[in-house]
């Protein structure tokens, strides 16, 4: 076929899941190796992308299509991981910020947002998405606020 009636990819647009369509996240390899095991990174092409939809079974993808299901990582982030931490770096929960809602005082979340800006947060590595979990932490909280009625 002539190239000329061909569509080349837009390498400014970020890659899409090939399961849900959603917008994929680059991983580093060493963040990939942390939350999958050995023979599952050996699977994926570089670079590999992090799937961030919440209900979409796919947890990392490369390039070529090929995946890694939600169900063989480790460590991914509620709600991905129903049962997973909202933050794997410092271990906050769902319970944690819904605790704090009922004592009126951010006290777990601050703590978090705080730890995460601190020199030595693993972040790009505990993280499944390779990125400070601050502004996840953050619209939970105040989805939830605001759900509450605060």
């Amino acid at each position: 076929m002539n190239k000329a009636f061909c569509k080349e990819p837009d390498a400014s647009l970020p890659p899409r899941c090939p399961a849900c369509g959603g917008d994929g996240v680059q991983v580093m390899p060493q963040t990939l190796a942390a939350h999958v095991g050995p023979a599952a990174v050996e699977s994926l092409a570089e670079p590999a992308y992090f799937c961030a939809g919440d209900t979409c079974p796919v947890a990392y993808f490369d390039l070529l299509e090929r995946t890694i299901a939600t169900a063989a990582a480790h460590g991914l982030p509620w709600p991905k991981d129903p049962a997973g931490p909202l933050c794997a770096c410092h271990g906050l929960t769902v319970d944690d910020v819904d605790r704090d809602l009922a004592e009126g005082v951010p006290t777990r979340v601050r703590a978090v947002v705080r730890k995460a800006g601190e020199p030595g947060a693993d972040c790009a590595i505990r993280s499944a998405d390779g990125r400070s979990c601050v502004a996840r932490v953050q619209r939970f909280y105040m989805r939830r606020r605001g759900a509450a009625g605060g």
